[in-house]
Parts: structure tokens; C-alpha cells; sequence
């Protein structure tokens, strides 16, 4: 945080509209994040009714090597889902209080600094936040397809398998 001036300052009501922009961005990604976990736990509980329906048909027989390659999806869209759901500690979407008030309120070299620039060095901040947030966010959106496409493709061996065990 360098709370430094600009070397042109902008208005002050600009600064303000960017802070809240940039705020609304986090919020944004945090809700993004949250549903992406929602809808993981649903293929997962969507999976497990598949491979229990489907399997307990199929595994009382000769098991088809389409079976196994039904399984085999399901245990990878296990691992698909744990990588989605695994509670990652380096989000950004918060500031921390502390060091808020440290740089800004009470800085030990001198006064408070001004609103305006305030919101300007937090909406810088929390932009950066955003980028570093949004790389983590391409590999779990990555994951969460791979998991529907294994969800698809479980269905669909066990279904062809039970076709041809017919």
C-alpha cells in the first residue's frame, strides 16, 4: 500500500467511483467462487446417484469394460470435485483491518491520509486482487467443466454398457 499522491491527481469522486467499482469486482468473484463450490457438490451428489444406480445393476453381472470406464469418470470427477471444493487459503477478497489502519489512519511518518487517496490505493489494490484471484479462478472453472464432461461421460458408459449387457 503506498499511499502516495498521484503524480496527477484525479477527482475525488473519481477515485471514489473506482473504489467501489473495484469492490463490487471482489464481490463479484467471491460470489462466482461460492456458486462454482455450490454446483460442484451438486454433479458430485448427481454422480454418486448415477454410479449407485447404474452400477448396482451392472456389478451383480460380468462387469464390462465399459463399467470400469464408468468408474473410472466417477473417481476422477471425485478428484475433479476435490480440487473445486479444496478450501484454497489464498484468495484475496478482504483487506486486512489492521494493516488498514496503519497505512491509512494512523501512519507512524505523519497524518491521516486523505479520503480520496485512500480509495484511490485500495482500488488499485483490490484490482490486483481481482488478477491474482482471477488465475486461481480459471483453474477451478477448468476443473468444474472436466467434472460435468466426467459426469457425461460416466453416464453415458454406463448406459452403453447396460445396452449391450442386454
Amino acid at each position: 500500500m503506498d499511499g502516495e499522491a498521484p503524480a496527477r491527481a484525479g477527482a475525488p469522486e473519481g477515485y471514489a467511483l473506482a473504489y467501489e467499482e473495484a469492490k463490487r469486482a471482489l464481490e463479484e468473484q467471491e460470489r462466482v467462487v461460492a456458486e462454482l463450490r455450490s454446483r460442484a457438490g451438486v454433479l458430485i451428489g448427481a454422480a454418486a446417484i448415477t454410479t449407485s444406480f447404474f452400477g448396482g445393476r451392472m456389478l451383480g453381472r460380468h462387469v464390462h469394460a465399459l463399467s470400469w470406464i464408468a468408474i473410472a469418470c466417477f473417481a476422477l470427477l471425485g478428484v475433479t470435485v476435490l480440487i473445486v471444493l479444496w478450501p484454497w487459503r489464498d484468495w484475496r477478497f478482504t483487506i486486512n483491518a489492521q494493516a488498514f489502519i496503519q497505512t491509512y489512519l494512523e501512519p507512524p511518518d505523519g497524518e491521516p491520509l486523505e479520503l480520496s487517496v485512500i480509495h484511490r490505493d485500495l482500488a488499485l489494490h483490490m484490482s490486483a486482487s481481482w488478477d491474482a484471484n482471477r488465475r486461481q479462478l480459471r483453474w477451478l472453472l477448468r476443473a468444474f467443466r472436466l467434472t460435468a464432461v466426467l459426469l457425461i461421460g460416466e453416464v453415458v458408459f454406463w448406459i452403453i454398457a447396460l445396452i449391450s449387457e442386454a
